[in-house]
């Protein structure tokens, strides 16, 4: 299984990705720390092992070490590529402003956005393909069209990403809370979208996940995508 899950700050991506502990076919799981925020998966599922990585150097360490067979990892969870994407363009412009130290490392030129996007999409790709199961995390972004007014959803990803990476991965999926009325009472639910609308990405290669998804889990994607829940259905 590989998949993108992303949505605003705090919706529960974290949790949702962490939940692959729960499925037996999934453990262990190794969850790539890049926000700095698993304080939620602590409580939730406290099994999961977590590495903190600060830099790019360090991510392609914790890849190697991945990539070797040395490990029993059945699922890696990078959390998240927007950050990632951040600290790739952190490490483009340490070595811009080693070369020339006149130059602002605040400000890429295009150039360096070019690289910056190559390695992402060399990343997605190399994660993708080791022998185990891999999730991605990311923040979601809201553009405006400026002839239509139409705001669309997409992951937070800078450049020619935000669309790309739909074609990178088997699912993508945008996860989301709604408030609904049930008995006089608005109640708060956690959805996830499956499948692309006018405004917003997603996408199931499966076919085989409801196209709004409630209160999802690990287990309820991989029973769906792997198991074939719905074709039982």
């Amino acid at each position: 299984m590989n998949l993108l899950v992303y949505g605003e700050s705090g919706v529960g991506k974290t949790i949702l990705s962490g939940s692959a502990d729960a499925v037996p076919e999934m453990r262990p799981v190794l969850h790539i720390d890049i926000e700095g925020g698993t304080l939620s998966l602590a409580n939730t599922h406290p099994d999961v092992n977590v590495v903190r990585v600060e830099n790019w150097d360090q991510m392609q360490a914790v890849y190697d070490e991945l990539h070797s067979g040395r490990t029993e990892y059945r699922t890696v969870v990078l959390d998240s590529l927007t950050e990632i994407q951040k600290f790739s363009m952190y490490n483009i412009m340490q070595r811009v402003v080693a070369a020339d130290p006149g130059r602002d490392p605040d400000i890429p030129s295009m150039r360096e956005w070019g690289k910056n996007i190559e390695q992402i999409r060399k990343l997605v790709r190399a994660f993708r393909d080791l022998p185990m199961n891999s999730i991605f995390t990311a923040l979601a972004k809201s553009d405006k069209d400026t002839r239509t007014g139409t705001i669309s959803k997409k992951p937070y990803l800078s450049g020619k990403l935000s669309d790309e990476v739909a074609a990178f991965l088997d699912v993508v999926v945008y996860y989301y809370v709604k408030n609904v009325k049930e008995d006089d009472k608005t109640v708060q639910k956690r959805l996830l979208l499956t499948a692309a609308t006018d405004n917003t990405v997603a996408k199931d290669r499966s076919g085989k996940l409801p196209m709004i998804l409630e209160a999802p889990t690990m287990q309820t994607i991989y029973e769906y995508t792997i198991l074939g829940k719905g074709n039982e259905e």
